[in-house]
């Protein structure tokens, strides 16, 4: 999925990250759908920004619903920003999961349902095979942007992710946000061209990259 940039705090955190709850899931996909308002992947999967207005709530709610298990979705205090990841061995989406919420994905993708289904099987046929924590998505209310509610969420996960001695995978939706996590550490490892659509920008973070 694609991403909204975090900014690195340059004074100190504004916020402290916490795991998201059942209880944050609409205020979290509220706040996400309005980060990812202007993003070129999804703009490219969901056309029209009143479209998205009105569908991206849905959409980040249902991936929410999907990774919360998982016990790694990430808020700042007051839902300013919010953090999508999946653990070692979790980041491919069951086929399952798409049948299950199949009504759900007709309603916020419509007639480009192929298409994001297309998009989604490019992403993880070129996704690392070796354990690692999967970036699903990372997003600031614009309200909140550049003030380094993004950064916060990222140092709190990838010291885990460091503790725990694994590496990090993500796509960055713009070539513009490629030094954005590069202060985290991440190295970009080359392009994913969705067919006709843009380009993202893999990037994998070694183990302790933060240190």
């Amino acid at each position: 999925m694609s991403l909204q940039p975090p900014l690195p705090a340059a004074h100190a955190p504004p916020s402290s990250a916490r795991l998201a709850l059942g209880a944050d899931g609409a205020a979290l996909a509220a706040t996400m759908g309005r980060a990812f308002v202007d993003d070129p992947f999804v703009s490219h999967l969901v056309p029209g920004r009143d479209v998205r207005v009105r569908k991206l709530p849905g959409l980040f709610g249902l991936l929410f619903k999907m990774g919360r298990p998982y016990g790694a979705c990430d808020v700042t205090n007051k839902i300013e920003a919010a953090a999508l990841w999946r653990p070692p061995g979790t980041w491919h989406i069951p086929l399952w999961h798409y049948l299950t919420n199949g009504p759900l994905l007709l309603g916020i993708f419509g007639t480009n349902t192929l298409l994001a289904l297309g998009a989604m099987d490019t992403l993880e046929r070129q996704h690392p095979r070796e354990p690692h924590w999967y970036l699903q998505a990372i997003g600031t209310d614009p309200a909140f942007q550049g003030k380094g509610y993004g950064g916060v969420l990222l140092r709190h996960r990838l010291a885990l992710i460091d503790a725990a001695g694994m590496p990090a995978y993500l796509e960055a939706s713009k070539e513009s946000n490629v030094p954005l996590y590069a202060n985290f550490g991440f190295v970009l490892t080359g392009e994913i061209k969705i067919a006709d659509g843009p380009t993202l920008y893999p990037m994998w973070r070694a183990p302790g990259r933060g240190k």
